[in-house]
């Protein structure tokens, strides 16, 4: 079973390989990480990330330079942006499998677990698309498997390795990362009741941690010492407190409704069986820990005012491993009722993609749609009617191929429907048609920031901000001007003379918005462009 199972593993990895490059890089976040990873590997400064020319301190260096990476060895695209997230998600298998192995004994709960979590919604959303959640959960995840070999097999160079991968979550995203490990170790020593006595060890791990944890900040802020207000009152206060000034304020509930259906369709016998058939069920101080765990995750980020639905990503592989032992538990009771909610499951993802054919805004190959479907099919037959497999095969079969048909699906999905996806490369590849001949041209977009614009047609990019706040650049701790050359602020008159300088040069390009036209008093110097049309957005050329 072992080998099939990394065999499965294999598959998913070539999978994702595969379709990873698919699709332009959707704004605002993705094409924001990819282009400042772009300027970490031109520059080679892995210390001051910079977007669009200027210094972007809102997140530690780490992303960016996995990111880098990426570029250094595959070149400035997509594959090379996305590469590290295949291989966050294959980690991140390998690691629920291995807890599932370790802590319940049985190498099959490990593959439950694993195959569980992969299927889960969230999991293929976060790698996807780059940001920094499917590392920080990586790295979170890490920790946590580190600290249960520590304690389980009594190897205390696991516990340092743990504080380590901890200290380097902190440089994916702050704080925050310890938020999950920590009440994982809090509801372990609760459930285990093991008393709360720290070691040597701990003491150690935790200067280690606390160590790696600073060292970014302390570097950049003896440089800049003025960033450490920007990193206590906007990074830390204002995103947990003010949740309205990054528009990311949500009701306390919202975890509660929406984590659920994140796991879908797993969430319906698992809710029976823990209601109906909790008799049945002995929780383990395992069970208990793992259940106490997500329910703590789901409590305390609720009480944040600034919720979107990533920052809950470490409860699913904790999720997943509590779903797997429930699961071992009743498997000879209840697995036709699993069973019968996955077939349920596969019809529904079937009639779903029948019904996506049929709206005329999204564009399909039509070859491949039907190829699709007819796989879809065959796949739902043979796995229903045709095997002889155990159930318990049936039903990850089912999951699991249904998540990988899934992926095909969307892989050939994104390219053919980039606007849609919020991905400008087609006007981005408009531009360079019209101007392959000139080299000495500027592309202006106006009120709007878009990183993606300088990742495709490079260091050309003048950002032009007026009204919009999304537009706004932090130039606080520049050190020089150089930054001006790529971004003009309207809210100065003192700048309007160069806008409309920039404006008159018919060699240049101008990307607006139908939201946010150039303004009337301006127009007059646009009269000698075409237009283009992309959607909501207007390429003048």
């Amino acid at each position: 079973m072992t080998k099939k199972f990394y065999f499965v593993l294999a598959s998913i990895f070539i999978v994702m390989l595969v379709g990873i490059s698919q699709g332009g890089l959707t704004e605002s976040s993705e094409a924001r990480y990819a282009e400042i990873g772009r300027e970490m590997a031109l520059s080679n400064d892995f210390l001051h990330p910079r977007m669009l020319g200027i210094g972007h301190y809102h997140k530690p260096p780490v992303t960016y330079a996995i990111t880098a990476l990426g570029y250094k060895v595959f070149g400035f695209n997509e594959f090379g942006a996305r590469f590290f997230l295949a291989v966050a998600l294959l980690l991140q298998l390998l690691l629920v499998y291995k807890m599932g192995k370790l802590w319940f004994e049985d190498r099959k709960t490990g593959i439950f677990a694993a195959l569980i979590y992969f299927t889960f919604p969230i999991v293929l959303a976060s790698v996807l698309n780059l940001t920094t959640d499917a590392y920080l959960n990586t790295f979170i995840l890490s920790s946590i498997y580190c600290f249960l070999v520590a304690k389980l097999k009594k190897k205390k160079g696991f516990l340092y390795l743990g504080y380590a991968l901890l200290g380097i979550a902190f440089l994916i995203k702050g704080p925050v990362a310890f938020l999950p490990v920590a009440l994982f170790m809090i509801c372990y020593k609760i459930s285990t009741k093991e008393p709360i006595k720290p070691s040597k060890h701990t003491v150690l791990g935790i200067l280690l941690l606390l160590g790696i944890s600073a060292s970014w900040f302390i570097a950049i802020v003896l440089e800049k010492p003025n960033l450490l207000d920007h990193f206590i009152e906007d990074q830390i206060v204002k995103r947990s407190v003010d949740a309205s000034q990054f528009k990311r304020s949500k009701p306390f509930w919202y975890y509660l409704a929406f984590a659920p259906l994140l796991c879908l369709p797993w969430t319906v016998p698992f809710v029976y069986v823990l209601i109906a058939k909790r008799k049945r069920l002995t929780f383990t101080p395992q069970l208990k820990t793992l259940g106490f765990s997500c329910l703590a995750i789901l409590l305390v980020f609720s009480l944040f005012s600034s919720k979107l639905i990533f920052y809950i990503l470490p409860l699913y592989p904790l999720l997943a491993l509590f779903f797997a032992g429930v699961y071992k538990q009743v498997l000879e009771h209840e697995k036709n009722y699993f069973l019968l909610t996955y077939k349920v499951g596969f019809g529904i993802l079937t009639g779903m993609a029948i019904e996506l054919l049929c709206i005329p805004t999204f564009e399909y190959k039509i070859w491949f749609s039907i190829l699709a479907l007819a796989a879809i099919g065959s796949y739902f037959y043979w796995w229903n009617f045709k095997t002889k497999a155990s159930k318990s095969t049936r039903l990850f079969a089912l999951s699991t191929g249904a998540t990988l048909i899934l992926l095909l699906l969307y892989f050939s999905f994104a390219p053919q429907n980039e606007l849609l996806l919020r991905s400008f490369k087609p006007q981005y590849a408009f531009i360079e048609k019209q101007r392959k001949d000139t080299k000495d041209y500027k592309v202006i977009v106006y009120d709007y920031r878009l990183p993606s614009a300088a990742f495709y047609l490079g260091d050309r990019i003048v950002t032009v901000t007026n009204t919009n706040y999304e537009s706004l650049r932090d130039t606080r701790f520049e050190r020089d001007s150089s930054w001006t050359q790529s971004y003009i602020d309207l809210r100065d008159p003192n700048n309007y003379e160069r806008f409309k300088s920039l404006l008159k040069d018919s060699t240049n390009i101008i990307i607006t918005k139908d939201r946010r036209p150039i303004p009337d008093s301006l127009e007059y110097l646009t009269k000698h462009f075409e237009v283009e049309a992309f959607g909501d957005w207007r390429v003048h050329y």
